[in-house]
């Protein structure tokens, strides 16, 4: 397949099936939760959600509250820990989108998810790719959520946009990737997610 061809205007359409094709969906039925396989973390999932606008596909993102006690002002997915109430894994991605940037289940297309991700505040985090329709809003949980933005897909295509750095947590060196995109500065575990679905879709 070549480079770039899920992301062109004409291939809109086809956007769902050739996700599906290359990423993990046996976590989608409804009746299907992730065992832990963790003993040390806690799951906790994300959405990843894409949309067109303007005859491109974007990035949906969110910047987190800078009241918030933990990770405060950082760009980020809408998502958040495993709840008692929520059914599934999966369920745990959209009811925290629902949440925080008021998007209903109805407007969301959940494709599949990409490998678990883990995070330094002891979570393990399922990242689910979903595909907006047309007809979704946005309503912004103000105690959670400072902002909504969204970045073109073909920006974090671009291996030229990125740059990995290296860090040291709890006396260990930490490999992590930077987007600066605007004024925002993509990074950690959203900027690995995101690394993770260009790996997937761009060959």
């Amino acid at each position: 397949m070549p480079r770039f061809f899920m992301l062109k205007p004409e291939n809109k359409q086809n956007l769902y099936q050739n996700l599906k094709a290359r990423l993990k969906t046996d976590l989608i039925p409804t009746e299907i939760w992730q065992a832990s396989g963790h003993d040390e973390l806690l799951p906790a999932a994300v959405l990843v959600p894409l949309f067109w606008k303007n005859d491109e596909l974007h990035i949906l993102l969110t910047k987190r509250s800078e009241s918030l006690k933990k990770h405060s002002g950082q760009v980020s997915f809408p998502g958040g820990r495993f709840d008692k109430e929520d059914l599934t894994i999966r369920q745990a991605a959209i009811r925290e989108t629902r949440e925080e940037i008021g998007i209903a289940e109805e407007h969301i297309n959940v494709v599949g998810y990409l490998d678990d991700v883990q995070t330094a505040s002891g979570f393990y985090v399922t990242p689910f790719v979903a595909v907006l329709d047309d007809n979704f809003s946005i309503t912004r949980n103000t105690s959670e959520v400072s902002e909504v933005f969204s970045v073109p897909f073909q920006y974090f295509a671009e291996e030229s946009n990125r740059s990995k750095h290296t860090a040291k947590y709890k006396g260990q060196n930490v490999n992590y990737y930077v987007y600066p995109h605007q004024k925002h500065t993509i990074w950690g575990v959203t900027a690995e997610i995101i690394v993770k679905l260009v790996d997937k879709i761009i060959e």
